[in-house]
C-alpha cells in the first residue's frame, strides 16, 4: 500500500476551487495559444527537449532525463538513486514528496532539521552528522520548499563534496528560476542531481514538462523507473516543453509583468501585523513562509478560512511545522488584496 500524500490531496481539492487563492504557488498559467504552435505527434520532440534545457543549463545532453512535471522528476529521481532498504535524508521543514516517495519505493527515512531561529539556513555539520553508511541520498529543495531560503552554491558545493563516495545531494529546483534563472546545481558537484519543470516559475503547467539532471550512468535506471510508472510519456509533453524552455526568457519577463507590486503589497500586510513571523523571501518569490508567534496550530483555523471566507493558505502541517503556513501571490491583485483581509480575521491578526 502507498503511503497518503497529504499535501497533495489537500492541494488537487482545494488549489483553483477557492475565490481568494494564497495557496497555489505557480505562477498564472500562459495559455497554449499565446505560447505558440507545435506539433504534438512529433516522435523527435524528447530530444528537441533534451537539447533545450541542455543548452540553457549548459550540462551535457546525456545527463537529462525528460518526465512528467516536477513530481514525475522527483519520483524518477530517488527510483534512479535507491535500492530498496537505503537510507535517504530529508530536510524538515520540507515538501511532503520528498521523503513519502523514497517510503514508498521502500527506502527508510531520516530527518534533519533546518531551524526558524536559524532563517532556515542549511547547517552542513549537522547534516553530515545525520549521515549514516547505509545513506544514499540527501534531499533538500533550493530554493527551500516552503520557506522559500535561498542556499549559496558554495553551500551546496561543500556539503556534496563531503558526502560519503556513492551518497547523492539531490536537489529540488522547482522554483530556482525565480531566483536564478538558467542555472542548475548539477554542474557544482558530480553527485548532485536535480530536478525541476516548466510549471512553477514559467506558468505552463499543462504540457507536464519535467526533468531530471543527474549522471550519464543512471539515465538506463531513470528509463526503467518511466517504464514502470508511466510507459511512454506522450510526446507533445516535450514538444511543449521544447517551446517553454527556448522562450524562457520571455515567460519571465511575463511573470515580472503579472506579479506587479503584489509582493510589496504583501510585505506591507506582514509589517502591520504583530501576531505573525514573515521571513522576507527573495524579491521574485511566487511564495513565503508565515509562523505564528503564538505558537498555535493554524489548520483548524485555515480549514475554517475555507469553508466561511473563500480564503486559502498552504497548511503548514503538511511540511511539518502545524504553527506556520505557507502563503503564495500569484493569484490577481483584487483577490490578493481581499484574500489578505479574509486571512487576517481568519487568524485572528
Amino acid at each position: 500500500m502507498l503511503p497518503r500524500v497529504a499535501y497533495l490531496e489537500f492541494a488537487a481539492k482545494w488549489f483553483g476551487k477557492i475565490k481568494l487563492d494564497l495557496a497555489t504557488s505557480g505562477l498564472r498559467p500562459i495559455m497554449a495559444a499565446e505560447l505558440g504552435g507545435v506539433d504534438p505527434s512529433d516522435v523527435t520532440s524528447r530530444q528537441k527537449f533534451q537539447r533545450a534545457l541542455a543548452d540553457r543549463y549548459d550540462v551535457p545532453v546525456d545527463e537529462i532525463f525528460p518526465c512528467l512535471g516536477a513530481s514525475g522528476a522527483l519520483f524518477v529521481a530517488y527510483a534512479s538513486l535507491l535500492d530498496r532498504g537505503d537510507r535517504v535524508l530529508v530536510e524538515a521543514p520540507g515538501y511532503e514528496p520528498m521523503w513519502r516517495v523514497p517510503e514508498a519505493l521502500g527506502a527508510r527515512v531520516d530527518r534533519f532539521e533546518r531551524r526558524l531561529d536559524e532563517s532556515y539556513a542549511l547547517d552542513v555539520s549537522r547534516v553530515l552528522d545525520d549521515v549514516t553508511r547505509e545513506t544514499r541520498v540527501v534531499a533538500i529543495s533550493n530554493p527551500h520548499n516552503p520557506t522559500a531560503t535561498v542556499l549559496d552554491d558554495a553551500v551546496l558545493r561543500t556539503l556534496a563534496d563531503a558526502l560519503p563516495p556513492d551518497t547523492y545531494l539531490l536537489v529540488d529546483e522547482a522554483y530556482r528560476e525565480a531566483v536564478r534563472p538558467a542555472h542548475t546545481s548539477r554542474s557544482l558537484a558530480p553527485n548532485i542531481v536535480t530536478c525541476s519543470s516548466t510549471t512553477k516559475c514559467w506558468g505552463v503547467p499543462w504540457p507536464r514538462a519535467g526533468w531530471v539532471h543527474l549522471p550519464a550512468e543512471k539515465i538506463s535506471a531513470a528509463a526503467r523507473a518511466e517504464t514502470h510508472s508511466v510507459g511512454v510519456a506522450p510526446p507533445g509533453s516535450w514538444a511543449w516543453g521544447a517551446v517553454a524552455v527556448a522562450k524562457a526568457d520571455e515567460l519571465r519577463e511575463r511573470a515580472r509583468e503579472i506579479q506587479g507590486e503584489k509582493r510589496a503589497r504583501v510585505d506591507e500586510f506582514m509589517r502591520t501585523h504583530s501576531k505573525i513571523r514573515w521571513l522576507p523571501p527573495h524579491e521574485n518569490s511566487l511564495y513565503g513562509w508565515v509562523v505564528d508567534a503564538r505558537g498555535r496550530s493554524l489548520t483548524p483555523f485555515i480549514e475554517r478560512g475555507i469553508e466561511s471566507h473563500g480564503v486559502i493558505v498552504s497548511p503548514g502541517e503538511f511540511f511539518g511545522e502545524p504553527s506556520a503556513f505557507r502563503m503564495s501571490w500569484t493569484t490577481d491583485e483584487a483577490s490578493l488584496e481581499q484574500g489578505l483581509v479574509a486571512l487576517s480575521k481568519v487568524l485572528d491578526l
